[in-house]
């Protein structure tokens, strides 16, 4: 009689939390994100800048980076080229796991070749790879054909037994450069701007901004102030007095209820901070224009 051996799973993938397959112009960007699940992201064309804990690296065509679970991270276009970007969250426990962490991989023709069956295959279990970075969702693999989702989990496995098994050739620690680290740094601020007036009629606070960019106050603050010569309170307050001053001129709404859309607690602390950016009351900056 012959026994059975049983197989040892190396790396075992729980499940897939997303997959996605994104065209960005050279000016892409995100705010800062953490999840309790691994992303891969490949650079299919083109160059993006990954953003790891705050250390930006320039990663190009052919090249691959892992987060590990509650990994802060962001990905931005270097303002030179468009890129293409596949990524793939999925959910494992498994201790091999940990040979993905801090570093990059540039993959060789097979690891490209098995990425590519599982693009295949995603396909043929999604009916189409979502490529909307704005609507994102839960996947459904309800219309996928018979074992399409146990062949995704062979074809990525297998890519990445290949790439521990290729050890350090094609790896690299993540190095941060200069230049990647500015032009990170560069379109967070920027991101912080849009935020700030998308949030024009909300009363945003310091640790709000913190926690919705995952930075802390040292950090976010230096960073705006480099790119912008300001503070993110002080900017946020000048945009505030600037839609002031629009809504004054317009003459639809009182002092009162400039105060109250603007988010100030209440009208004094609205006519204290006008007065200190203008130099003039609301009530006297209008008199002023008429």
């Amino acid at each position: 009689m012959f026994t059975t051996q049983q197989i040892k799973k190396e790396i075992i993938i729980d499940g897939f939390n997303s997959i996605y397959y994104f065209e960005f112009s050279k000016s892409f960007s995100h705010a800062p994100e953490k999840h309790d699940f691994w992303e891969m992201v490949y650079v299919d064309s083109g160059e993006i800048i990954a953003v790891t804990n705050g250390a930006g690296c320039a990663l190009g065509c052919g090249q691959v980076i892992f987060h590990e679970p509650m990994e802060q991270h962001a990905h931005i276009s270097n303002n030179l080229v468009p890129n293409n970007m596949l990524v793939i969250s999925f959910s494992s426990k498994s201790p091999a796991m940990s040979f993905f962490s801090k570093k990059t991989f540039t993959l060789d023709k097979t690891a490209k070749t098995l990425l590519s069956l599982f693009i295949d295959e995603a396909k043929k279990a999604l009916g189409k790879i979502p490529d909307n970075y704005n609507i994102r969702g839960d996947l459904s693999f309800e219309k996928a054909p018979f074992g399409s989702t146990q062949l995704l989990e062979c074809f990525f496995t297998e890519f990445l037994i290949h790439l521990v098994r290729l050890g350090e050739e094609n790896t690299k620690a993540i190095t941060q450069s200069t230049k990647s680290r500015a032009i990170a740094e560069s379109s967070i601020a920027e991101l912080m701007k849009d935020y700030m007036q998308e949030q024009i009629y909300a009363n945003l606070t310091l640790p709000e901004l913190c926690a919705h960019f995952m930075l802390g106050k040292s950090q976010l603050s230096k960073i705006f102030k480099e790119n912008t010569g300001q503070s993110p309170m002080s900017y946020y307050t000048e945009i505030k007095i600037a839609e002031a001053k629009r809504l004054l001129r317009q003459g639809t709404f009182s002092v009162t209820e400039i105060s109250e859309k603007l988010g100030y607690l209440d009208i004094h602390s609205f006519s204290r901070a006008f007065k200190k950016a203008v130099g003039l009351s609301p009530t006297a900056y209008i008199k002023s224009i008429f």
